[in-house]
């Protein structure tokens, strides 16, 4: 991520066709272990410390007899000096260990960033070596981190998609 006070800022969804998201669905037992495992895969699958992923939202309450839950997070993935992958993930629901249910959204995004701090920055001679560089060099490259991001999106989706199956077969055995 570039910190700089002013910047170009170029945003692509790193899904081509619309919505550009992912949604997954959960109705079964414990959806409320869904927290530490989407934690724990969004960690190990992007490859990220701790410190890249915020929580934007965390909302967990005890109702009668169920367990409702709304949280949110923010990562990111740093791919080179300007690039980065982020990723926008919610999870909501609710449950006990006996039933429930919980939806999954994730936004994935490639973004980059050209820091404008400087008038060498801001020069219109400058720009037009930017672009150049840009078009000739770097787009190859961002194309090539925006794959890199949907592959993630699509192994994050799938180990997700193997928890669920692992939570409904603990219900299972245990009965």
């Amino acid at each position: 991520m570039v910190f700089a006070r002013t910047k170009i800022l170029m945003q692509d969804n790193c899904y081509e066709e619309e919505p550009g998201e992912v949604q997954m669905r959960y109705v079964g037992p414990n959806p409320q272990k869904l927290y530490d495992k989407m934690w724990e895969l969004m960690k190990s699958i992007f490859n990220v410390p701790d410190s890249a992923i915020q929580e934007e939202r965390y909302n967990w309450g005890k109702g009668e007899k169920v367990e409702k839950f709304r949280v949110a997070w923010l990562l990111h993935k740093d791919m080179d000096a300007f690039s980065y992958i982020y990723v926008k993930t919610s999870l909501s629901g609710e449950g006990d260990e006996e039933s429930g249910n919980a939806t999954i959204t994730i936004k994935p995004y490639m973004r980059t960033e050209y820091p404008q701090d400087t008038v060498w920055q801001r020069s219109l001679f400058y720009e037009m070596l930017r672009m150049i560089w840009h078009n000739t060099f770097y787009s190859r490259k961002r194309d090539e981190y925006t794959a890199e991001c949907r592959h993630l999106t699509v192994y994050l989706q799938r180990r997700v998609l193997d928890f669920f199956r692992e939570l409904r077969e603990t219900k299972g055995k245990s009965a």
